[in-house]
């Protein structure tokens, strides 16, 4: 995972803070590549969950997985896995360290999570449990953002999908209903998996930007 941003440089307390933030974060997300990596019966030289350093450009690394390089679609999958896990992982804690269920998480909405995580007294009267909740919710969120690297077949992932929507389509397999009903079901599966997930990684990116404002006053 390769990242540029105020942990680059900065006072060390600033870079340590970063580091303990992003430390879960990063091991889910080198761990996804790996498990990508087992699945596929991809090669792997080196697994590094977490090792901050420096690339060839000047990116901070703050851990990588070393493997064979394999053609589309098994480049894509390794690539992308940490866009799956992570936000599963956001879901995991969410429903095992909270009153919301997984389903909750899965469809949230704000009387929902108003309820369940402040009216339920869920932060006042387990500030602890709230915390590491808190914590690694938003670590996992700031992991699940791909590198570039992770990037590189995403075009072709997206042109084969769209393809193949194009020729279902073309196709008209079953009926127009079934298939606008197909579509619809899709997009509402993937907004409920990933709705709670990019609520907190907004408030997660917010979050490091003011840090890294008030570690370089």
């Amino acid at each position: 995972m390769r990242i540029s941003g105020f942990a680059g440089s900065g006072h060390v307390l600033g870079r340590m803070a970063f580091y303990l933030l992003v430390f879960p974060g990063v091991i889910l997300h080198e761990s996804a590549h790996y498990l990508a990596c087992l699945l596929t019966r991809t090669r792997v030289a080196r697994f590094a969950p977490f090792s901050p350093g420096r690339s060839d450009d000047g990116r901070l690394v703050l851990g990588y997985v070393r493997h064979e390089r394999r053609a589309f679609p098994i480049g894509a999958i390794i690539g992308l896995a940490p866009i799956i896990l992570n936000p599963m992982g956001i879901l995991a804690v969410t429903a095992f360290l909270t009153p919301l269920t997984f389903q909750d998480a899965v469809n949230p909405s704000v009387g929902v999570l108003a309820n369940g995580i402040f009216a339920s007294g869920f932060v006042s009267d387990t500030p602890v449990l709230a915390t590491i909740w808190a914590y690694l919710s938003l670590s996992f969120a700031l992991g699940s953002v791909p590198s570039r690297e992770d990037l590189a077949s995403l075009p072709m992932l997206l042109l084969v999908f769209g393809g193949g929507i194009l020729l279902v389509g073309l196709l008209r397999i079953g009926s127009e209903r079934v298939f606008a009903s197909a579509i619809h079901d899709l997009s509402a599966l993937a907004a409920g998996l990933y709705a709670l997930p990019a609520t907190v990684a907004a408030v997660a990116t917010l979050t490091v930007e003011l840090a890294g404002r008030a570690v370089r006053r």
